[in-house]
């Protein structure tokens, strides 16, 4: 699971470090900075919303190929793999995995949150403040003289946020589209396991069409077992053959099995003449009642 491992490893990471830098740092390219921050009680300058927008399409150019090949691992994984219980239990497996950076990533969409991995303050001379603090200042009086900043400022904090919350929006969506494609081969897998249980349950006819429908028509005839009827009275013999198949497990078609069905067709009467000739009889229900 190198693959799925080193793409659900991308998508967990903690990609807000790579827009803040260190007060402490020795060197550090002032040029590139714009705000002095304060990220999970330690002091940090961060770098400008336009050079986080490259870093962060850079970012996503780089996950785009973890996240086919973990896709050509899973597919691999699964050809490889003998029975369905156990594909299907490698890709619950993995879905599980993956629900762990995608819990956390949802929670990473507002970067003003605390519980969001980019949340930060902003560090201006004496006062430290959140984005919230300033947009709830704003929305009360229309300014902002606490914090010191006014309309111009705040717009500047918009386009931050956005430019910000795009990554962890970005990542949602990369690693859904990873877990939807999961969970529809889960479903297909589903389904094969539904339809083998149900040819399973079905008993094996092991003769011919012909023999099975001319038997059976031969049995609703004697009236030994009921059959669909149209409203006019006459048998349903597409609905007829249709429920013979739910029963039997036969190489034929309900189209096939419907000709032989019906007496009155050619194919049932040659087949009833080779039956006639091996002396076959099956006596009407009342003459053994």
């Amino acid at each position: 699971m190198e693959a799925v491992l080193k793409f659900q490893q991308a998508l967990i990471e903690d990609y807000y470090k790579q827009f803040i830098f260190s007060i402490d740092e020795d060197e550090v390219d002032f040029s590139l900075i714009t705000n002095q921050i304060i990220y999970r009680d330690k002091e940090y300058l961060e770098i400008s919303p336009a050079d986080i927008q490259r870093k962060i399409k850079y970012l996503i150019a780089d996950i785009k190929p973890l996240y086919l090949n973990a896709i050509s691992e899973v597919l691999i994984k699964l050809s490889n793999l003998n029975s369905n219980v156990e594909k299907l239990n490698y890709l619950n497996y993995t879905i599980q995995l993956y629900s762990i950076p995608s819990n956390q990533i949802k929670k990473d969409f507002f970067i003003d949150n605390e519980d969001s991995r980019y949340y930060s303050k902003f560090d201006v001379g004496d006062d430290i403040f959140s984005f919230a603090d300033v947009y709830k200042a704003l929305k009360a009086t229309g300014k902002s003289e606490k914090y010191k900043y006014d309309y111009l400022n705040f717009k500047f904090f918009v386009i931050r946020t956005k430019i910000i919350s795009f990554l962890p929006f970005s990542l949602f969506s990369i690693v859904n589209s990873f877990i939807n494609i999961l969970k529809k081969k889960v479903i297909e897998i589903q389904e094969d396991i539904e339809i083998t249980e149900t040819v399973e349950s079905k008993l094996k006819w092991n003769g011919k069409a012909s023999h099975l429908g001319f038997l059976i028509g031969q049995l609703a005839e004697l009236e030994y077992i009921n059959t669909p009827v149209r409203p006019n009275g006459e048998i349903n013999y597409t609905l007829f053959a249709k429920e013979v198949l739910t029963t039997f497990h036969a190489n034929t078609t309900e189209s096939t099995l419907t000709k032989y069905l019906n007496s009155a067709t050619e194919k049932s009467q040659e087949t009833e003449r080779n039956f006639k000739k091996a002396k076959f009889n099956i006596p009407h229900k009342k003459e053994v009642s």
